[in-house]
């Protein structure tokens, strides 16, 4: 039986806590508003969002306790509350030419500190995609479905990808995450350069 999405994050916010005490913590409880501020910026809510947000809210950009930042290395979940903002950056961001990519939705879930997104995009058939945006690169797909997303990140984990640093903060095997990423996500140049 697959795993719905709710399970799968349940695995990760487990795996991530294993990890790193307190990180789960560190995610907050889910806001009260959480559907309504959704609904401010996208009428049709991805379930990946409804899984996330009715359980945690996310880390704020100017988290106190910097150890506490990574949701994946150097990719916080985005605050509930800072989301319709970083939606606009980064639409913003995005040229008439990317955006054209027979989509209904783009919307940022992950962001760095240089304007770097993992995105959640849905095409106009129906189909949704982790994308990854860049300033340098621009959208790259790096998921062709959102269980491809929690099932890499969840391998990570289990294959021993992600660790501590000498310093608490979480890191990653750049080479060992090509290889994992890979065998995950077939046929997606984005793991394989």
């Amino acid at each position: 039986m697959d795993k719905t999405i709710d399970n799968l994050l349940e695995e990760f916010l487990c795996l991530s806590e294993n990890l790193r005490n307190g990180y789960r913590q560190s995610l907050g409880m889910p806001s009260p508003s959480w559907k309504t501020d959704l609904q401010t910026i996208t009428r049709d809510i991805p379930n990946l969002f409804q899984a996330i947000y009715s359980t945690i809210s996310g880390t704020y950009r100017n988290i106190q306790d910097q150890v506490y930042m990574d949701f994946l290395p150097g990719y916080r979940l985005i605050h509930i509350t800072e989301l319709e903002h970083e939606t606009k950056i980064l639409l913003n961001l995005l040229d008439a030419e990317q955006c054209d990519l027979n989509t209904t939705t783009i919307l940022p879930l992950l962001a760095d500190y240089s304007s770097s997104y993992i995105c959640y995009v849905k095409m106009l058939d129906g189909t949704e995609h982790l994308f990854n945006y860049s300033l340098e690169f621009g959208l790259q797909k790096i998921h062709n479905s959102v269980k491809d997303f929690w099932d890499t990140i969840l391998s990570f984990y289990h294959e021993d990808v992600f660790f501590l640093d000498e310093d608490g903060f979480l890191d990653y095997d750049f080479e060992k995450e090509g290889v994992v990423g890979a065998a995950h996500n077939p046929n997606i140049t984005y793991w394989t350069e």
